[in-house]
């Protein structure tokens, strides 16, 4: 697998332009309805709770596809427990965690907004639908990042905007309860090989 960039990180990152572009109307009502059915859902079925978060991600954000990516430190990969929309077949697949998004995310510790990622990852390049735009969230738990929440844009010529960095950013901190939970009650481990709730 070749693994050398034809370009640099710092080109295919547009974060910046998620405040400079014009914010959609969010209907406010239905995403708080929204979150409290997934604060319900964790406190019922906490294992199947990370396949509601990426429908609830896929609905409200702009883009066509979402997952969930969850740092495998012993493998040092991240693991996608759950993928909806047009990458939904990548189900269970995931990124090595020193050279892809998900790892760019966590070494800065903040959202990152990405414009065809694979053109420095190239490992991505037969991912299909092709990856116009991908914001990615990190979630932490006990202070330390542990997983990234994603939406993806298919389309050539629609973007995401400051309100779907700010529907993520509300939807990490679900995200990081729930992965408490898994921890908590020893289920992680469906997802991912180990896990040090430390």
């Amino acid at each position: 697998m070749n693994l050398d960039p034809p370009c640099s990180l710092e080109s295919v990152i547009a974060t910046p332009q998620l405040g400079q572009r014009k914010a959609r109307v969010v209907d406010t009502e239905a995403e708080t309805r929204a979150t409290l059915e997934l604060v319900r859902q964790l406190a019922d079925h906490p294992e199947e709770f990370f396949s509601q978060l990426v429908q609830a991600v896929q609905e409200f954000t702009s883009g066509d596809s979402a997952g969930i990516s969850l740092l495998d430190e012993d493998r040092k990969r991240f693991i996608w427990p759950a993928v909806s929309g047009g990458l939904a077949a990548y189900v269970g697949g995931g990124t090595p965690s020193d050279f892809g998004p998900c790892g760019t995310v966590l070494d800065r510790n903040a959202t990152v907004l990405f414009l065809h990622p694979e053109r420095h990852f190239t490992y991505l390049m037969p991912i299909t639908p092709s990856l116009e735009e991908v914001l990615l969230v990190p979630f932490h738990v006990n202070g330390k990042a542990v997983g990234t929440i994603w939406s993806v844009i298919h389309q050539p010529g629609r973007h995401f905007d400051r309100e779907d960095q700010r529907l993520l950013e509300n939807l990490s901190d679900i995200a990081a309860s729930a992965y408490r939970v898994l921890i908590n009650s020893g289920s992680l481990s469906r997802f991912i090989g180990t896990a040090d709730p430390e």
